[in-house]
């Protein structure tokens, strides 16, 4: 099996620009595309020439087609195959797409070409395009990073779709085990297998680690594991308890839950070696699920501290604590957003949980979920766009995403047993 570092390098091994279009095409495409929850900006793929129907042309458009269309922003269309022209113009008008996807695939063996290309079918010119070599493996990767790419020229910003998430699930067996997956809920992979309770994943900030919490051991302690290998270690030695860690954004630091005496946890730094560089925030009380602000500057954190759990923020280098949350009577689980003006948290409304945002600053909280079960465990989309949760609104546990209003909510994969707990990767590099 290849590793994760040889699978990004084989991904793409030449991905160059084949074409852009002028600034006055890609303005009018922007100021049409305002948001996910808005309507949807009606783009046309078409199969992709070449190769004599190898199922790698179908499975680029099949992923592509499935990544725009949880974007929330595109409304997808197929369009005919054929040669490139005034017809393909003509033809995507006539169904009403204002976007065009056309490409040429050509597969020699295990060796994949592909070259792919968005146009403006209003203004009939080419806005940008890419070629892309790899493996046959590598074509999911490839949609991928295209589908990034109309999302960079139709928004201005880079898509979240070239990422991995990490979660855990009961799918193999009773117990909770650690996976991963892409972000369109293929290539799911099982990274644990010691048939006890792993919880809170949480990735290093180049992917290539997770931070987990075990019992493997009888008691919870905090482990990281290389990706590609599976290989994982202890990360703090000791006598007290450590979970819930998370990287700093620089990946230096960890900062996790630490319990030394029974009923009074804190958050602490630990460096990469495991030896812990600070204490924050120490107080009586439980301090668990730390998460960091996109600059590394402060952390956020559940406190008991208060009487009930609540939200609070903490500089990393020590210093005042400040409460962000006042309602509701239960907080817990915070995720910074990576534009760090919010932090998403699970919030009990009415017996039931359900997923918060509040500004980083404090302020009055907005309630983004209300379905029947609970909606737990929220985490960020690199660009800051999306929130991925855990949701019993069905049943057992599934993982189901939203845009960052709370609009759009839409179920990312099914299976078997409970998942739960979801992190996800930056992007790929």
């Amino acid at each position: 099996m290849r590793t994760r570092k040889k699978d990004a390098a084989c991904a793409i091994l030449a991905a160059v620009v084949v074409g852009l279009a002028p600034a006055g095409a890609l303005a009018q495409v922007r100021g049409t595309i305002v948001g996910p929850g808005e309507t949807a900006f009606p783009i046309a793929i078409a199969p992709l020439a070449g190769s004599g129907g190898d199922p790698c042309s179908r499975r680029f458009v099949d992923t592509l087609s499935r990544d725009l269309d949880l974007s929330g922003f595109f409304r997808i269309l197929e369009a005919s195959g054929g040669d490139e022209g005034a017809d393909a113009y003509g033809n995507s008008a006539a169904i009403g797409a204002r976007l065009l996807v056309r490409g040429v695939c050509d597969v020699n063996g295990d060796d994949v070409s592909l070259e792919t290309r968005l146009y403006d079918v209003a203004e009939r010119r080419q806005l940008g395009g890419k070629r892309y070599q790899g493996s046959r493996r590598d074509v999911r990767r490839m949609a991928n990073r295209f589908a990034d790419e109309i999302m960079r020229i139709a928004t201005g910003e880079r898509g979240p779709f070239d990422t991995r998430i990490a979660f855990v699930s009961t799918r193999a067996g009773r117990a909770k085990e650690l996976f991963e997956m892409g972000f369109d809920g293929e290539e799911i992979r099982q990274l644990t297998r010691n048939g006890t309770i792993n919880l809170s994943p949480s990735w290093s900030p180049n992917g290539h680690e997770i931070l987990f919490t075990s019992f493997r051991d009888g008691r919870p302690k905090l482990y990281v594991m290389d990706v590609a290998s599976g290989r994982d270690r202890v990360l703090l030695e000791g006598p007290g308890l450590t979970n819930g860690g998370r990287f700093s954004p620089d990946g230096d630091l960890i900062a996790a839950s630490r319990e030394e005496s029974k009923g009074d946890s804190e958050i602490v730094l630990i460096d990469r070696g495991g030896s812990i560089v600070r204490r924050l925030a120490s107080h009586g009380g439980i301090d668990v699920s730390p998460t960091w602000s996109p600059d590394g500057h402060q952390v956020a954190f559940c406190s008991t501290r208060g009487g009930s759990p609540q939200i609070y923020v903490t500089d990393a280098g020590g210093g005042t604590v400040r409460r962000v949350t006042y309602s509701g009577s239960y907080n817990t689980s915070p995720a910074w957003s990576p534009r760090g003006d919010k932090i998403a948290y699970t919030g009990r409304v009415g017996g039931r949980f359900q997923i918060m945002v509040v500004s980083a600053s404090g302020g009055e909280a907005q309630q983004l979920t209300s379905s029947g079960g609970d909606n737990i465990d929220p985490t960020w989309s690199p660009d800051g766009r999306y929130i991925l949760f855990s949701s019993s609104r069905s049943g057992a546990p599934q993982l189901y995403m939203m845009d960052e209003r709370g609009v759009k909510q839409r179920q990312l994969i099914r299976g078997p047993g409970g998942d739960t707990s979801p992190a996800w990767s930056s992007w790929i590099e």
